[in-house]
C-alpha cells in the first residue's frame, strides 16, 4: 500500500513539473481577478471559451454560472488541479454542464472554434503561444492575458484595479 501512495505522490509531482517547466506552475487566478474579468469580458451566448492552463477551473466556473449558453472548455496538465477541477464540476454538474475539463497539453489541442481564450502562463511560454495563435485563431478571437502582456504586440486594451495583477486583451489578428 505504500508503494502505491508512493507512485501516487510521484505522478502528482512529476506533472507539477512538467507543468510548471511547460507554460507555468499552478497558481490560481485570485477572487478579485476573476470578479475584475466577470466585470470587462462581455461574452457572447454560444461562444468556445478556452482556459489554457485551467488549473483547479476557477475562471471557466465563474463564468459559466452567468454564462451559460457559453461552452468553456479548461485544459490542464497538472494531475492535481486537474482532479480538482473534475471534481467540482462532478459535484455541480447541473451547475456546470456547459464546461468541459481536459487533461491536455495545451500547446497540442486545436483552437480553430475558440471565440475567446484565456492565459495566465509565465511569459516564457509567450513565444510558442504566439505561433500558435498565428496559426489557429480566428482574427475577431480574443485572447484575455493575465499578468504579463505579449512582447511586441499591442492589446487592443488592458486593465487593472488596485492590488490585481493586469489584465491584456488581444484580437486573433494581431498574431498574424
Amino acid at each position: 500500500m505504500s508503494e502505491l501512495i508512493f507512485a501516487i505522490i510521484i505522478i502528482v509531482v512529476l506533472t507539477f513539473a512538467v507543468a510548471g517547466y511547460m507554460a507555468a506552475p499552478w497558481l490560481p487566478t485570485r477572487r478579485r481577478e476573476r470578479k475584475i474579468l466577470l466585470e470587462k469580458v462581455n461574452v457572447q451566448d454560444e461562444s468556445i471559451v478556452y482556459d489554457l492552463g485551467c488549473g483547479d477551473g476557477s475562471v471557466l466556473f465563474d463564468f459559466a454560472k452567468t454564462y451559460k449558453k457559453t461552452t468553456f472548455i479548461g485544459f490542464e496538465i497538472s494531475l492535481l488541479p486537474y482532479c480538482i477541477a473534475k471534481l467540482r464540476k462532478l459535484f455541480n454538474y447541473k451547475k456546470y454542464k456547459n464546461v468541459k475539463i481536459k487533461y491536455r497539453n495545451l500547446f497540442t489541442q486545436p483552437l480553430n472554434d475558440a471565440d475567446i481564450v484565456f492565459v495566465f502562463l509565465l511569459s516564457k511560454s509567450y513565444k510558442k503561444l504566439y505561433k500558435k495563435f498565428s496559426s489557429e485563431l480566428k482574427p475577431d478571437c480574443l485572447v484575455i492575458v493575465e499578468a504579463w502582456p505579449i512582447d511586441g504586440i499591442l492589446p487592443i486594451t488592458s486593465f487593472r484595479q488596485k492590488d490585481s495583477l493586469p489584465i491584456y486583451v488581444y484580437k486573433g489578428s494581431r498574431f498574424t
